[in-house]
C-alpha cells in the first residue's frame, strides 16, 4: 500500500496541492521504522511538522529536511565515562 503523492495523481488541468508532501506511511518506510513509531513520535512531539487532512497525516518533504538538519548532532569525540559497577 504505497501512498506516495505524485503529480500524476491530480486530475488533468487541476493543480496538485499535495505535490511536495509524503504520506505518513511513505515517511515511515523511508525512515525504516514502523508506522506506529511515527505515530508515537508525533504524540511525543518529536516529529517533523505535519499536516492532517481528515485522518490522514502528511509531511512536507522540505520541512522534514529542515527538521533533520535542525536535529543534527556533532560527533562526540570525548570517550564516555565508565559505568560504575554495582556490588552484589
Amino acid at each position: 500500500m504505497d501512498q506516495t503523492i505524485s503529480p500524476n495523481d491530480a486530475p488533468a488541468g487541476e493543480p496538485d496541492f499535495l505535490a511536495g508532501y509524503v504520506s505518513e506511511e511513505e515517511y515511515a518506510r523511508r525512515r525504516g521504522v514502523s508506522l506506529r513509531t511515527c505515530q508515537r513520535d508525533r504524540q511525543l512531539r518529536q516529529s517533523p511538522p505535519y499536516v492532517q487532512f481528515g485522518r490522514r497525516i502528511y509531511y512536507r518533504v522540505e520541512a522534514v529536511r529542515e527538521w533533520l538538519v535542525k536535529n543534527e548532532r556533532d560527533a562526540d569525540r570525548t570517550p564516555a565515562a565508565p559505568r560504575a559497577r554495582r556490588g552484589r
